[in-house]
């Protein structure tokens, strides 16, 4: 009989495949973007599973809060609802297709040939550690993140008056 945790993974694995599947196929772009907030949902509740409860908040703080909440800002202020399928599907998907294959195929055999060192201690830094790092040593990308965020942001609402100007 299956563990709990089993079921609990193959379940969140479900809803991130599905999700990761209906990003792609939905036609109406806002539908896309409510799929990846239900994608990145499933993997902070992964992180959850493994026990890494500040990357499951970063993943819901960062992600779900603001990269998904920009990307729907700027659909909204866009006129572009839905996607046409000639932009997805173009010459180069022929060519991008095997290669991708490929690269699934040798992936595949990495992972299942790959000797991985496992500990009988998990090697996972506290939060103190982590927050330490963060404003420590990475505060100049932490804070070149946020102004690129900034600047997307201002250039959908530029697109956006452009598009009402004309």
């Amino acid at each position: 009989m299956p563990q709990f945790s089993q079921i609990a993974f193959l379940i969140i694995g479900s809803i991130i495949i599905i999700s990761a599947l209906f990003v792609v196929l939905f036609k109406e772009l806002i539908y896309s973007a409510l799929s990846m907030v239900g994608c990145f949902l499933g993997v902070a509740g992964l992180f959850v599973m493994l026990h890494a409860e500040l990357v499951a908040a970063a993943q819901v703080l960062i992600y779900v809060g603001a990269i998904s909440v920009l990307i729907i800002f700027a659909i909204m202020l866009t006129s572009h609802r839905t996607g046409d399928l000639r932009l997805f599907f173009h010459r180069q998907a022929w060519v991008a297709a095997p290669i991708c294959a490929v690269a699934a195929v040798a992936l595949i055999v990495v992972m299942s040939t790959a000797d991985y060192n496992a500990t009988a201690e998990a090697q996972n830094p506290g939060d103190e550690q982590i927050a330490s790092m963060l404003f420590n040593e990475y505060a100049f990308p932490f804070e070149l993140v946020s102004l690129a965020l900034l600047v997307a942001m201002v250039g959908a609402v530029l697109l956006a008056k452009k598009e009402e100007n004309r």
